[in-house]
């Protein structure tokens, strides 16, 4: 086997450390993000006065715990004299004996006690920030934390519902919704729980109920729209575009464009949309009479100008943009429409409040609820409250990792936790992620605000774009397939309304083995049985081809859960085979990752 190539992106980890910059670092999968974190974690503490001074927060408790551990583990090994394997162990060691010496010379004394390094969950965080002011965040006793509240969402739905029966001026509004759905009740209330799952996106917004103001936002919608489709359209071809629509419109007796179109007209881009889209949104193969393109010499030339403009034009993006602009909605609301949105927006702050009710009487909230209140004991009518004032002091590093996990009550909290920074004063913010990851979707996520902090940093932060590409994971074959399979499927702009990703590419650290990295063997619907006798098959011949060899390979199969087991188990066995069968729920245990990642 071929030696290790070097790490294609060391300058950029290199520059991570710097303690005196703030960075946001987009981190692939198996790009040692945990590692790197570890290391300007480390890099800090030899630069603080007290360790209490830098906040590292994860999001799960995991996470946080394993982060704490490998902190420690780079102290032993310094204290234990153990020689580094690889570069990068290199460099935490010699970060961790920096560190070690300020902790001699300030007398922290961390390894007798770890818990001054302030390494937790961002929920941990928020609810330390609502204890420390009960009175602010209008918590009083601190509630109980749950992961799913969906039974306290269900009984605030229904509560709501019920108003309609209560002299309350909602019931009105109760009555409005439960017409326009065709009076059922069990449908309003599944739409006010799933709101209620997701009150962090909208809660801000329906707290402004004018009809005014919520039509000026529908025109920004349908602006940003066609200022997208407009900037896809290359100069050089609206003119063609614009000749080539008028000809089809001119055939079938329709009014003739004036001028290629700008960003306020939308009826004039669904009426290009429509000369070189299919009613599906799918680019024009072939055109008739129909379309304005009639038979004969002269109808002939033209239909070949529409099909050289499609080749030119032919791109996905300025596709779906154009067959946007034919499903824009009105820019103002009927009256019918605007009763039922009132009705709608009014009802979501009673459901709200009925949720608030609830919170009280069972004692339990959800995560939304308290990084909600966070914000509350951070910020006031009046501005920085006395604990934001506290923390600005206290706080002068800020480390955050799986970043693209973040919420928007997250996002301004931290924006509220560094309010008070200005520009080369010593604090930093660093946050890590991988924006490509957020398929996943943990809580209430939104990937748009790790691009949005990469373009224009968080609060008064200006944030240093870094990218990190060296995986350290797989080989080389496993690595390339990645790159080729996802850079087909992901966007090639990212687009930060939408969340749109593009795919940033990995480079191996680990040579290509022989062989095929990856081999797919597709089963369609409902083949579960045949799914399993064919795993069973598979890992028979790979046990079978290397029957003979010194080391027979390890062979790991995932399965989504134990439903999988139970089909594939016993054709496992049954053909005699050795095997691990490892749920991909436990994949986030260490000690199951480690044997994993030894396959590749």
């Amino acid at each position: 086997m071929a030696d290790a190539v070097p790490i294609p992106d060391l300058r950029s980890r290199e520059e991570a450390l710097a303690p005196s910059r703030s960075f946001i670092v987009q981190a692939p999968a198996g790009s040692g993000k945990t590692e790197l974190l570890i290391q300007r974690y480390l890099g800090l503490l030899a630069t603080v006065n007290e360790p209490e001074e830098i906040v590292a927060i994860t999001f799960t408790r995991k996470a946080a715990a394993e982060m704490r551990e490998r902190v420690l583990e780079a102290f032993g090994q310094v204290i234990a004299g153990k020689e580094p394997g690889s570069e990068h162990e290199r460099r935490t060691q010699q970060l961790a004996r920096a560190a070690m010496a300020r902790d001699g010379a300030r007398g922290w004394r961390i390894n007798d006690s770890p818990a001054r390094l302030r390494i937790q969950t961002i929920d941990s965080l928020c609810a330390a920030l609502t204890r420390q002011m009960p009175m602010l965040s209008k918590f009083g006793s601190q509630p109980e934390s749950i992961e799913d509240a969906g039974a306290l969402y269900a009984e605030a739905a229904r509560a709501t519902v019920e108003l309609i029966e209560a002299k309350d001026p909602a019931a009105d509004y109760v009555e409005r919704l439960l017409v326009h759905l065709d009076n059922n009740v069990a449908r309003v209330e599944e739409l006010l729980i799933e709101m209620l799952r997701r009150r962090d996106h909208w809660l801000r917004h329906v707290m402004v109920n004018e009809r005014a103001e919520l039509e000026r936002a529908l025109v920004a919608e349908r602006r940003a729209v066609l200022d997208q489709v407009q900037a896809l359209v290359p100069l050089p071809e609206r003119g063609e575009l614009l000749a080539i629509a008028n000809y089809s419109l001119g055939n079938r007796g329709e009014a003739l464009l004036a001028a290629f179109p700008g960003s306020d007209d939308a009826q004039s881009w669904a009426t290009l949309a429509e000369v070189v889209l299919t009613r599906n949104g799918a680019w024009r193969a072939k055109v008739d009479k129909r379309h304005g393109f009639p038979v004969g010499a002269a109808g002939k030339a033209w239909k070949e100008r529409l099909a050289a403009l499609i080749a030119t034009l032919a791109d996905d993006r300025l596709c779906a943009a154009l067959a946007d602009t034919r499903r824009l909605p009105p820019a103002t609301y009927t009256d019918e429409q605007w009763q039922v949105l009132e009705a709608i927006t009014e009802l979501l702050k009673r459901a709200v409040g009925q949720l608030k009710l609830v919170f009280q009487s069972r004692g339990q909230v959800d995560f939304t609820e308290v990084s909600q209140r966070a914000l509350l004991a951070l910020e006031d009518a009046e501005g920085p409250t006395d604990l934001a004032l506290r923390l600005d002091y206290q706080i002068r590093h800020l480390l955050i990792d799986e970043f693209q996990d973040t919420s928007i009550s997250q996002f301004e909290l931290v924006a509220r936790l560094t309010a008070g920074w200005t520009p080369d004063d010593g604090r930093t913010l660093f946050v890590v992620g991988d924006p490509m990851q957020s398929i996943y979707r943990f809580r209430e996520a939104e990937v748009g605000l790790f691009l949005q902090a990469r373009a224009e940093g968080i609060g008064n932060v200006v944030l240093t774009p870094l990218e990190l590409s060296a995986n350290f994971r797989s080989q080389a074959g496993i690595v390339d397939w990645v790159n080729a399979t996802f850079r087909a499927v992901m966007p090639e702009l990212e687009d930060i309304g939408s969340g749109a990703v593009a795919y940033t590419e990995s480079q191996a650290v680990h040579p290509r083995l022989e062989g095929d990295a990856v081999e797919i063997h597709p089963l369609f619907a409902d083949a579960e049985a045949g799914e399993a006798a064919a795993v069973a098959k598979i890992v028979a011949g790979i046990a079978a081809a290397s029957a003979d060899a010194d080391e027979r390979p390890s062979i790991a199969i995932l399965v989504r859960g134990r439903n999988h087991l139970r089909e594939i188990v016993p054709q496992l066995k049954q053909a005699g085979l050795a095997f691990r069968a490892i749920e991909i729920d436990r994949l986030d245990d260490r000690p199951v990752v480690q044997d994993l990642l030894a396959l590749t």
